[in-house]
């Protein structure tokens, strides 16, 4: 019988999800390890794991960042492999923008919807988590680099922000707030 588990993800997680990031996505969007153990050291918070009889089936990610470093992530004008040196911790009345990063299941298991509705549905309590920290949530923002990622942002109420070219392809942008993704959950929910 299937056991499925999500929480945060820790180092001894990066294997798993270097194996994973190498069977689904381009080489140019692969998860690095020294991108992922910065990341850790500077919030243990921005890695959600989902599990499933102890075997990681796919994770998510949430990446705080100042308006200024967002804004140029999100125009391209710097790349997401340097933005682990500019991941903020969770600090009392700090404003922060959040950069969905991931959201990356195995799609080629016969429960990866039920996996990737695990991931969603857990963005309410991690939401709540970071809240419960002080922070202020100003925005999320994501480059969905696949019709996947697309359709979750869609399902997720964010709306389409602009375009963005990296590694000589062009890649929606899309931007949300805290009730967009409540309402999309709560939607997503109701049909089921």
């Amino acid at each position: 019988m299937s056991k499925l588990n999500v929480r945060y993800g820790q180092l001894s997680d990066l294997n798993g999800m270097i194996q994973l990031d190498r069977k689904l996505y381009p080489q140019d969007w692969q998860v690095e390890r020294a991108f992922v153990e910065r990341l850790l050291e500077r919030n243990n918070r921005v890695y959600k794991i989902v599990e499933d009889n102890g075997e990681l089936k796919g994770y998510s990610s949430l990446i705080p960042l100042d308006k200024r470093t967002y804004d140029r992530l999100l125009s391209g004008q710097i790349d997401e492999s340097r933005i682990c040196h500019h991941a903020l911790a969770y600090k009392k009345e700090r404003e922060v923008y959040i950069y969905l990063s991931s959201m990356i299941v195995d799609i080629f298991h016969e429960d990866r919807k039920k996996y990737s509705k695990a991931l969603i549905m857990e963005l309410l309590d991690w939401i709540q988590d970071i809240q419960e920290t002080g922070v202020v949530i100003k925005e999320f923002g994501m480059i969905a680099i696949t019709e996947a990622g697309n359709r979750i942002c869609q399902r997720l109420g964010f709306k389409k922000a602009g375009e963005v070219k990296e590694h000589g392809e062009t890649y929606n942008i899309y931007k949300g707030t805290v009730e967009d993704v409540r309402n999309g959950i709560k939607v997503k929910q109701m049909m089921g």
